[in-house]
């Protein structure tokens, strides 16, 4: 499945983001978008486009600076807020195109929470490498 095949790209993301509300307790919302900040799929109360763009455009800022410092590139963006976290992969693999972010409340583990995420990436990858291109 290639990433420009938006159907079934769609339904594996929304499949990887509905188990990944099932694994990870305290989820409000969960996207997975381009890095342009094109949404693919999103799931929960707070689904808004607008911060599907946000969390794409957040990621390739985040990107370059990573970059500039000679780092290599960008895994995970974490935010702290009084009211919650949000973190942002830079998927892996065949979805490396893509993002996916998640808000949790504040009671949610920061540890489970990047793990959830980073499981519902690898789902999101496998399912694009094994379908034809």
């Amino acid at each position: 499945m290639a990433i420009d095949n938006k159907p079934a790209l769609a339904a594996a993301a929304k499949q990887a983001l509905s188990r990944l509300a099932q694994n990870c307790p305290g989820l409000k919302w969960a996207t997975v978008a381009t890095k342009d900040g094109a949404e693919i799929a999103s799931h929960g109360s707070s689904a808004d486009e607008k911060l599907s763009v946000m969390t794409g455009t957040m990621h390739a800022l985040a990107d370059g600076i990573v970059g500039e410092a000679e780092l290599g590139s960008c895994n995970d963006i974490i935010l702290a807020a009084a009211k919650g976290r949000i973190v942002i992969q830079g998927l892996q693999g065949a979805a490396g195109d893509l993002v996916l972010a998640a808000m949790t409340t504040p009671q949610t583990s920061l540890g489970l929470l990047l793990n959830c995420c980073s499981t519902a990436g690898k789902e999101i990858s496998a399912a694009l490498e094994k379908q034809p291109a």
